[in-house]
């Protein structure tokens, strides 16, 4: 069904869906709902966090040892976001891929952990 123009004004101000054209005084009907994709904290997130903390959030043990783009791959693994867009921080500088986790961290200090996802 073609709404005209002046139809379409009157459903925006209304609130009516325009798929099943019900008035909800809440916002769209369920019907309008399902066709979006709500996805929260999808795109980007960051957060202070330590290895403790992400040992637990990606299910294995770290190792200090291990370079820091061993843990970006876990992540990348889990949040769907490519290892170039996550970086770790610690008092304002950017801990490099290539390094030692424990040339920079131990497994109590907390630091900062950012990581985007691109659109699809």
């Amino acid at each position: 069904q073609a709404l005209c123009l002046s139809q379409a004004a009157e459903c925006a101000l209304l609130r009516r869906c325009a798929t099943c054209c019900r008035i909800s005084a809440r916002g769209p009907c369920l019907l309008e709902a399902m066709r979006t994709l709500h996805l929260p904290n999808r795109r980007m997130g960051r957060k202070y966090v330590t290895l403790e903390d992400l040992a637990l959030e990606c299910g294995c043990l770290i190792n200090l040892a291990d370079p820091v783009e061993s843990i970006k791959h876990r992540i990348s693994s889990n949040k769907f976001c490519p290892v170039q867009n996550i970086h770790f921080t610690i008092n304002g500088r950017e801990i490099p891929n290539d390094a030692k986790l424990r040339d920079h961290l131990d497994m109590h200090t907390r630091f900062l952990l950012t990581w985007s996802s691109p659109m699809a």
